[in-house]
Formats: structure tokens, C-alpha cells, sequence
């Protein structure tokens, strides 16, 4: 019976994989790995054979030209955008998950829009993910073992995200799929249609990752203030305000983040913010923020 989904991999199955991966650092089953993401097909071949799938109905979009490696690591603003409006469709339930996110790079890697030694590339200069894995499988001395098992972790959480070392954030922060969509998502709730302020929210949103990761671990935080999505947008407005205005403000630090956040966390411990009306809302975080703005060092 055909379900209303989109096809990803069988969970059981996936997280087994990734277990026994990092079981033993420079294990025989790391090494497999490593050699085979030299190959899309060997890559494929590899994990076609450790992972079941769990069908669906729809199929994705995938990119309609093939991305460069430097292209899929930190895809530029027009691609991001260009990805989300391919993936719209897809709802937050789904885009939360490992699964779906491996799948989808997966189908990538299958239509050679992106090559699998992409995911094990480390950013430093002068290299790339093949030259690598080149490089480390011929390493020698008593770092090797933590090499190989630092490189498969790269690998997995570009693939779709690695929950078993850095929980749930993996996911909307490792994965560059994932990534662009939960960035440009954000954009779209904050800003609507409205394109000026679409700009000025992705400059917040792609300050950088460290910012990056602890922005969007709020939003998706269930205990979070910014949980709501109203007084998300009202705090993430009126941040993209302060940073025009202010560009070396210590908002844009994860630190000054951080603490307008907690500003705002206490203001809802004894005042319901999300039942002001818009106006009053951005009122309160227009305050926070230039509060934080005057008084952080």
C-alpha cells in the first residue's frame, strides 16, 4: 500500500549502520567506508546494501544541475533559495528527520549531481574530500585511528546529520540539504513575501554556523521562548534591524544571542507575549535587543 510520503531510509536500519561505524575508530568496516566514498557507485553500492528503505509516494526534486563541491558544503543564498522552493512541499515533520535528509543526498550522489567524496571534506585550504580520504588512507603513526574515525563522522553528518554525537541540531546544522531548507523555511515565516526584509533576515541567519546552530536550537528547542512562532519573528526582525543599522553589535555574537534570548525568556516568565498583538510584540523585542545592544561589553 502506498503511503503520502516521501521515501527515506528505515530508521533501524540506518542507525545500526552508523553504530557499527563508529564502533572502533580505524576499524576494517571505517576504512570500507572511507574507500568507497572515493566512488559514487561504490558509495551507493555500499550503503544500498546496509540500509533498507522505506517507500513513498512522492518523489523528491532534486537539484537540476550538479553542485560544486563548495557549492553543496555552503550553498550560496540563490541556491538555498532555489532548493526550498524545489522542496516547499515539505513540511517540518519530515524535515527533522536524519532519514529523509541521507535519502535525499543519497539521490543526489545516485544522479551525479553531487559526488560522495563531497561529504568527507574537512575545509581545510588547498584540499578537497577526494584528495582527503587519498591522503588519510596512506596516514601512518599513532594519530591514524583518530583520523579515519574524525573523517567518517564528517561523512555521516553531511550524509544526513549524525544524532549519535551531536543530538538533534546535527540535522539542521551538518547536513547542507537540511540546512538550506530549515535557513530559507526561517526566512519565509519571518519575512513573508516581503523581499527587503527577506534579505536583511538571511544576513542574520547566515552571520555564521556557531550562530547559525544556536539560532535555529532555539527555534526548534520545545522549551524555547522563540518556540513561538510569532515571537520568533518579532526577535529575529528586530535583530535584522539592529545588524543593519549596527553590523559590529555584540548581537551578532553567539554570546549577545544568547542573552537577548534569555531577556526575552524572562519577560514571558510573567508576562504571556505570544497573545500581544504584533505591534506590542516587536515593541518588546525591539527593547530587549537595543537593551542588549547598550549594555552587552
Amino acid at each position: 500500500m502506498a503511503n503520502n510520503s516521501y521515501e527515506e531510509f528505515q530508521d533501524e536500519s540506518f542507525s545500526k549502520l552508523r553504530r557499527d561505524l563508529l564502533n572502533k575508530k580505524g576499524s576494517e568496516l571505517q576504512l570500507e567506508f572511507l574507500k568507497a566514498v572515493q566512488s559514487n557507485l561504490e558509495f551507493l553500492d555500499f550503503i544500498i546494501s546496509s540500509v533498507k528503505f522505506i517507500p513513498g509516494s512522492k518523489k523528491i526534486t532534486l537539484c537540476p544541475t550538479p553542485l560544486t563541491e563548495s557549492e553543496f558544503k555552503q550553498p550560496p543564498i540563490d541556491t538555498e533559495q532555489n532548493l526550498f522552493n524545489a522542496w516547499s512541499s515539505i513540511t517540518p515533520r519530515i524535515a527533522c528527520r536524519t532519514t529523509f535528509w541521507a535519502t535525499v543526498t543519497l539521490r543526489h550522489i545516485e544522479s551525479d549531481l553531487i559526488q560522495a567524496s563531497y561529504l568527507a571534506a574537512n575545509g581545510k585550504p588547498g584540499t578537497n574530500g577526494a584528495l582527503g580520504i587519498k591522503t588519510l588512507l596512506q596516514e601512518q603513526g599513532d594519530s591514524r585511528d583518530e583520523l579515519i574515525d574524525g573523517r567518517v563522522r564528517t561523512i555521516l553528518r553531511r550524509l544526513g546529520g549524525l544524532q549519535e554525537a551531536r543530538g538533534n541540531r546535527s540535522v539542521y546544522v551538518d547536513c547542507p540539504f537540511a540546512r538550506a531548507w530549515w535557513r530559507e523555511h526561517l526566512v519565509r515565516q519571518v519575512a513573508k513575501v516581503d523581499h527587503a526584509l527577506m534579505r536583511k533576515v538571511r544576513e542574520v541567519l547566515r552571520l555564521n554556523k556557531a550562530y547559525w546552530e544556536n539560532l535555529v536550537m532555539l527555534v526548534v528547542s520545545r522549551n524555547s521562548v522563540l518556540g513561538s512562532h510569532r515571537i520568533r519573528s518579532s526577535f529575529i526582525l528586530s535583530l535584522a534591524e539592529l545588524l543593519e543599522r549596527e553590523p559590529n553589535t555584540p548581537l551578532g555574537k553567539v554570546a549577545g544571542l544568547r542573552s537577548a534570548c534569555q531577556a526575552i525568556g524572562s519577560i514571558q516568565a510573567s508576562r504571556e507575549l505570544s497573545i500581544l498583538d504584533d505591534d506590542e510584540l516587536r515593541e518588546i523585542t525591539d527593547n530587549v535587543v537595543m537593551t542588549q545592544h547598550e549594555n552587552l561589553p
